[in-house]
């Protein structure tokens, strides 16, 4: 259900994506080694009338019709719970709020379908995310503070979501960017249910070319570069030391950069590094993440 704990677990996984993708892949920019056409998809049942009388926008309105295509029991939730929303006189920011929950709670529930994604359909989330990023860098957002991502980390679900859904207010850009994203993402999920692509684990050539992509890019930025190898010197040192390190990072411009090594890889190597690691960030498999970044750069 959208608003039980559980839920609002994946709410938490959602937003940490964020987080793990810009730091987890910190160090690629400054350490190396030494060294088909889509399918026929059903088109979805019209939204609830209820729901999409109050939210009525057409970026809402697609991101709940692929809700509905992709995980039809968690749109039948959404149904319910808005119906008796409604019903209690919940007005469209409420509703958005809870529309919101249901769809970040996708994260976690479609990363099997996502790992089963083509290499452009990879490209495809991390642009939509880099986007997001983008628009929390032009607005100067404190999300884009590492200090900021840290303390978010560490709160409670309880405090968390309400902090977290207020940077969405309905009609909002960044409101239009989530459900545009999300849209794309339960899109490409339900691709993925249906005909999955099959992909191997990332090989010895995948991690060199992966390596070349991220250091060009760190000799590109210097500044970025210099963030980053503050970073990944802290590590294994102590909670403070990394946490003042974190602190001085801006978060959503390792986030695109990140967006841009990737869109630089050959296709099947992309396809294979984010097969590897996406659905493990969906899932806040964090540490798994960090493990395979570490193997990937040889990071000791």
């Amino acid at each position: 259900m959208p608003r039980d704990v559980d839920h609002r677990a994946g709410l938490r996984l959602g937003f940490s994506i964020i987080a793990v993708v810009a730091l987890g892949f910190a160090a690629l920019f400054v350490f190396g080694s030494d060294m088909p056409r889509s399918p026929d998809i059903a088109q979805p049942l019209e939204p609830p009338a209820e729901l999409r009388t109050v939210l009525s926008d057409s970026p809402t309105r697609a991101a709940i019709d692929a809700l509905q295509t992709a995980a039809p029991a968690t749109f039948a939730q959404l149904d319910a719970l808005t119906k008796v929303a409604i019903a209690d006189g919940a007005d469209a920011e409420a509703l958005a709020a809870i529309t919101l929950e249901a769809l970040f709670s996708q994260f976690q529930q479609q990363a099997g379908a996502l790992k089963a994604a083509n290499s452009e359909q990879f490209q495809t989330v991390i642009a939509g995310l880099s986007e997001g990023l983008v628009q929390l860098k032009a607005a100067n957002s404190q999300w884009c503070d590492g200090a900021q991502i840290a303390d978010f980390l560490s709160q409670n679900d309880a405090d968390l979501v309400p902090s977290l859904l207020s940077e969405f207010p309905y009609r909002s850009p960044q409101y239009v960017w989530a459900m545009s994203w999300m849209t794309d993402i339960l899109t490409i999920a339900r691709q993925g249910q249906v005909q999955p692509q099959r992909h191997a684990k990332p090989n010895f050539s995948d991690e060199a070319i992966l390596q070349q992509t991220g250091l060009a890019l760190g000799s590109e930025q210097w500044a970025l570069g210099l963030q980053i190898a503050a970073f990944a010197n802290s590590e294994g040192t102590s909670y403070g030391q990394m946490r003042d390190v974190v602190g001085n990072m801006d978060v959503c411009e390792l986030g695109i950069a990140i967006e841009t090594v990737s869109g630089r890889l050959p296709d099947a190597v992309r396809a294979r590094i984010w097969a590897d690691l996406m659905p493990e960030i969906m899932v806040g498999n964090t540490p798994y993440v960090m493990y395979r970044v570490t193997d990937y750069f040889f990071i000791g």
